[in-house]
């Protein structure tokens, strides 16, 4: 394929972005309570290329989005935010999306800051079904939950959303060779 094989489909980009501003907040830190304003960066830079970049058959153009940003910079809320997105609003039916990582405690901190924001989204909390370490939209039949480390027991999923964190810390690639096919 080469670049006239795709197109930027704006409404599509623009629809992610607005789902971050209108049904999530932040949960953490000096944002607290505030609504979730992508800054330009992440909005040019991630979100519309992700959502907005299509092939000539209207699916995504990418696949994989790796975001390599220091410390502090709202990594976990930024793919948070994206978790919720393909969990709410991606119109997959029966999606799955998981928060993996090298070990549950870290794979839970995304999934945690995602529970925070739909816990504080009347909208989200209205459509879904927040347990401890998953989250269920009953309207689609989909599935947001953490995933222990343990690349044996995975080869049964299919992934709609793979949100993997501290991906450098992962002692070898079976984890993540076994989420990324089964996408």
């Amino acid at each position: 394929m080469n670049e006239r094989d795709f197109y930027f489909d704006q409404k599509a980009a623009d629809r992610a972005t607005r789902f971050f501003e209108r049904y999530l907040v932040h949960i953490k830190g000096k944002w607290a309570g505030e609504p979730f304003r992508l800054e330009r960066w992440q909005k040019e830079d991630i979100i519309h290329p992700l959502f907005g970049c299509r092939r000539e058959d209207g699916s995504r153009r990418y696949r994989t989005c790796y975001i390599e940003i220091p410390r502090k910079n709202g990594k976990s809320s930024l793919c948070s935010g994206v978790a919720l997105y393909l969990l709410y609003a991606d119109s997959e039916p029966s999606a799955e999306v998981y928060s993996a990582a090298a070990d549950t405690k870290q794979a839970a901190i995304v999934f945690n800051v995602a529970k925070g924001m739909a816990m504080a989204s009347r909208a989200l909390m209205s459509r879904g079904q927040i347990y401890r370490n998953s989250i269920f939209v009953p309207r689609t039949a989909s599935n947001y939950q953490v995933l222990s480390s343990d690349a044996p027991t995975k080869h049964g999923l299919n992934a709609h959303g793979i949100i993997f964190d501290e991906l450098h810390a992962q002692p070898n690639r079976d984890l993540w060779d076994v989420l990324t096919t089964s996408t």
